[in-house]
């Protein structure tokens, strides 16, 4: 999971990357829930789960998995706001980094980004007297800090989702 999210080349890429991993391990939890031995159920609920089925569809998916009471609410949550943010990058011609506002006030909402107590998620203004290069070096390490510690928030949702099915 790690080197898919740190081979991406944007912050968009980061995010598109990161709702794949999310589709991938959300897919797996639904198949051991869904997907049964058993010749009837596999003929039932096979094609709801297709990609052209009402299952297809990961926002779909993921509140049926919310509303079956097998996600947490804040995990639920984190994953939707992701999603928001990978639609809104998507939509925006912008190239963003992680230390702008419109990727970090997001980012600062995500109840695991709160939980595991990311630091740093401050961005200061250079001070007059700062060297610009020395400025923009502390910059590049703050962006590599922050997507560090997604890639952890992200890793520690899949391993959520990576649990056996409760049914």
């Amino acid at each position: 999971i790690i080197e898919r999210l740190n081979s991406a080349p944007s912050v968009r890429g980061f995010f598109i990357a990161t709702v794949d991993v999310f589709n991938d391990s959300i897919d797996g939890l639904v198949q051991r829930i869904f997907r049964k031995d058993n010749f009837a159920v596999q003929s039932v609920v096979g094609p709801l789960l297709q990609d052209s089925g009402p299952l297809g569809d990961l926002s779909v998916r993921l509140k049926l998995l919310f509303g079956l009471g097998v996600l947490p609410d804040d995990i639920y949550h984190d994953i939707e706001d992701i999603i928001k943010l990978k639609n809104q990058l998507n939509s925006d011609a912008s190239d963003y980094e992680f230390t702008d506002p419109n990727i970090l006030e997001p980012i600062k909402k995500l109840h695991l980004v709160k939980k595991m107590g990311m630091v740093q998620l401050e961005v200061s203004e250079p001070d007059d007297d700062i060297d610009l290069e020395f400025y923009q070096l502390q910059l590049q390490r703050q962006q590599q800090i922050i997507k560090s510690g997604l890639s952890l928030a992200i890793v520690e949702i899949c391993n959520e989702l990576g649990k056996e099915s409760p049914f």
